[in-house]
């Protein structure tokens, strides 16, 4: 449960959402829920094009300091290998994770899921006009 917990933390990804017509609050859960989903699914290219471009550097520099094999890869190359050291039946926790508390302020905002008894309080902006993942701090 603890590398979920690293995981989770590590892991503020999601999905690229917004299509014309919805307005911004479904856009954002959207963004969340295909992060989670993605991650459930061991996707790690798509867990990075739910990210925006400074969370996965930011993400990208954080593996480098864990771990000099990572230096000078992908985003989606060190994506898939976190969840690649992941059990299966940890990450599929994340398929099922419950996405609340969304909340929206112009091009950002705020949500929280939830893996069982973790909570990550994560936060979107839009990118591009795409609602995208832009942060997560481990809940309390």
């Amino acid at each position: 449960m603890r590398r979920l917990a690293v995981l989770a933390c590590l892991l503020a990804v999601p999905a690229a959402a917004g299509c014309g017509g919805e307005d911004d609050t479904t856009g954002a859960r959207k963004a969340a829920q295909g992060y989670v989903a993605r991650l459930g699914k061991r996707d790690g290219a798509g867990t990075c094009a739910a990210m925006t471009h400074r969370l996965q550097g930011q993400f990208i520099r954080a593996a480098t300091r864990t771990n000099a094999r990572f230096r000078g890869r992908t985003c989606a190359k060190v994506m898939q290998a976190a969840l690649d050291s992941v059990a299966p039946d940890q990450l599929a926790q994340f398929a099922s994770a419950r996405i609340d508390h969304v909340r929206v302020d112009g091009d950002s905002g705020s949500f929280r899921y939830s893996l069982g008894a973790i909570r990550v309080d994560g936060r979107v902006a839009k990118e591009d006009g795409d609602w995208k993942v832009s942060c997560c701090v481990p809940g309390q």
